[in-house]
């Protein structure tokens, strides 16, 4: 057992000071005043009054000044940070505490009964319990988990000169936090996105039930609701659902799936899938956070004009919580494409008489069942129903198994949607997206989210590496730029080339601003200064299409793209033998057009 120092004198000014209206710093049992939407009530709760864990090799003094000295810390990151560092917010204390809490049982029973005894033999011990330990659902924790425990070394060591106790030699000397963690660029991000087939399937359905059968529902709920009321006044709670089931007979209405919505509990159930469908269709097509979604209230939809149009653009508006200063969130808005509008609309309905009951304003209710109060739906719980919503609808399997859906998954599928532009692989979704892309690129889409800009940039440029790496490959390429890539890529190709390939795709993506931009029938090498569409910045939807990108410097077209030009071509040649010869010579060009393209990548039928 390592023998512990004597202490300095402890200062009370620290432990006496306010942490919330509730605690103090000192304070055994905090309770923090967070205001994130979608948390817990005990997730705002903290205890320091942890006793010596079985197997412990320090002593219970040791023990409890190192909790002393893990609320100090905390008070120093919140009251007086690192040179450039934010204060601490409530949530971000009460996450650093779990963190130190379970750093200082590890010190327990390693031996170690101050933080100043840590070096960097200790670093190495700690990784390696760390990684012993299981995370979520029984897996092993991630780097990303391991990070928040360097950062928290770290950050002692910066801090040392406001603390009692503080490891006195930088622990982590040689290395980043992330990589003490082994996170890697490869490795880091481990949020990943939702695969195309399930996310388009998830939403496509999602779709369905809001656009198609949202108000069906909210109808079946209100009659079910109301008979309810009126049965009860009438009698025992027998009679409630005698009157229930006769008024939903009556209205002989059907569900999703052409179930009747006859019973009581065939209703509830739709009208909490529904709420989910809702949840999806908000999550997947803005790209908000959970905790912005859930903070939702009645009248979450706005309408403002479009400059001096005089087009009104509808709005979402909800809390922002992440990378603010503002306690409980800032108010923002963002983009919402008709289907949001919508949801909101039915949450706004399903929601009512949760809200009367209450008098809270929240979209996302639920009645506790524990203690029958009405409370906001947690993240967990939002977490939880999305995958249960998957289940009932029959999503597909991924690689044999059921993808393992969770709220944060959407933000970055989001991103990766608008990002590619390209939208012959998300069949009906393909409007929205285009929306939110145009309403991103022209209209400052995303408010003060810019964390969400960085977001669809980084999958930007890994658009841009994936289109590159198929365009140095290979040998058959339409389009004035294809042309002259198929011209100059022989050192590219083949394993010989691969090493060169991708040194110069690394090039690109550090050194140059260039970014690729897919569409229906091609990609777009944009370069301003030779594009025909009039795009400044990017290709401009309002000026391109097939004709003026096969006359442009910049387009591409590989195999890939062949569908559309088949299907162009198809339809072209149908409306011919009924057309006047002015019409004929128009459409004569456009199926010579479509020749020449399927004919250079090797796709022409004939």
């Amino acid at each position: 057992m390592k023998t512990r120092p004597a202490r300095k004198p402890v200062l009370a000014e620290w432990s006496e000071a306010p942490l919330s209206q509730w605690s103090r710093f000192g304070d055994d049992e905090w309770l923090l005043d967070i205001r994130t939407a979608g948390r817990r009530a005990d997730q705002n709760k903290m205890s320091w009054a942890v006793a010596l864990p079985e197997g412990a090799v320090i002593s219970e003094d040791a023990w409890r000044a190192l909790h002393e000295t893990a609320k100090q810390f905390l008070w120093s990151m919140t009251v007086n940070p690192p040179a450039g560092r934010k204060r601490l917010s409530p949530a971000s204390v009460h996450s650093k505490a779990i963190t130190l809490k379970t750093m200082i049982r590890w010190m327990a029973l390693d031996g170690l009964e101050t933080f100043s005894s840590i070096d960097a033999g200790a670093v190495e011990r700690l990784r390696a319990w760390l990684l012993t330990r299981m995370g979520y659902r029984g897996k092993p924790i991630t780097a990303n988990t391991i990070v928040n425990y360097m950062v928290v070394l770290k950050d002692l060591y910066r801090q040392r000169a406001k603390l009692d106790d503080a490891p006195l030699i930088d622990p982590l000397p040689q290395e980043t936090t992330y990589e003490a963690a082994g996170l890697t660029p490869a490795t880091r991000g481990a949020i990943p996105f939702i695969p195309d087939a399930i996310a388009i399937s998830l939403l496509n359905t999602a779709l369905q039930w809001v656009e198609d059968h949202g108000s069906t529902i909210v109808k079946a709920e209100t009659i079910r609701r109301e008979a309810r009321a009126f049965g009860l006044t009438r009698g025992p709670n027998r009679q409630a659902s005698h009157h229930v089931r006769k008024a939903l007979r009556r209205a002989d209405l059907k569900g999703p799936t052409g179930e009747a919505l006859s019973g009581a509990y065939a209703v509830r159930h739709a009208a909490t899938h529904l709420a989910e469908a809702c949840y999806i269709i908000i999550a997947g097509f803005v790209g908000m956070r959970v905790s912005e979604i859930l903070s939702t209230e009645v009248g979450a939809i706005e309408f403002h004009p479009i400059g001096e149009t005089g087009v009104e653009q509808a709005y979402i508006v909800a809390r922002l919580f992440k990378t603010v200063d503002q306690h409980g969130g800032r108010p923002e808005r963002w983009i919402a494409p008709d289907p949001v509008v919508k949801a909101v609309s039915l949450l706004e309905q399903l929601s009512a008489p949760l809200r009367e009951a209450s008098g809270r304003r929240e979209l996302f209710l639920v009645k506790n069942t524990q203690y029958g109060e009405i409370v906001p739906v947690t993240q967990m719980h939002i977490g939880w129903r999305i995958n249960d919503f998957a289940r009932h609808v029959g999503v597909p399997m991924h690689e044999g198994k059921p993808w393992a859906f969770s709220s944060h998954q959407f933000r970055k599928t989001f991103a990766r949607f608008i990002a590619r532009k390209d939208r012959s692989q998300l069949l009906g979704l393909a409007g929205h997206y285009k929306h939110a892309s145009v309403a991103m690129t022209a209209r400052g889409y995303v408010g003060s989210d810019f964390d969400l800009w960085q977001l669809v940039d980084h999958e930007n440029r890994a658009e841009t590496a994936t289109a590159l790496e198929r365009m140095l490959v290979s040998d058959r390429l339409a389009g004035r730029m294809g042309e002259r890539i198929v011209a100059g890529n022989a050192r590219f190709r083949g394993r010989a080339g691969e090493q060169v390939r991708q040194d110069y795709i690394e090039f690109v993506l550090a050194e140059t601003d260039l970014r690729i931009h897919a569409c229906d029938y091609g990609w777009c090498v944009f370069q301003p200064e030779t594009s025909r569409c009039g795009g400044e910045v990017g290709p401009s939807e309002a000026g391109r299409s097939p004709a003026v990108c096969l006359s442009c410097a910049n387009m591409v077209i590989e195999p890939q793209h062949a569908p559309y030009w088949q299907d162009r071509r198809a339809r072209n040649q149908a409306l011919l033998p009924a057309a006047n010869a002015m019409t004929a010579a128009v459409l004569t060009e456009a199926i010579e057009q479509c020749d020449n393209v399927l004919t250079k990548i090797g796709e022409h039928d004939g």
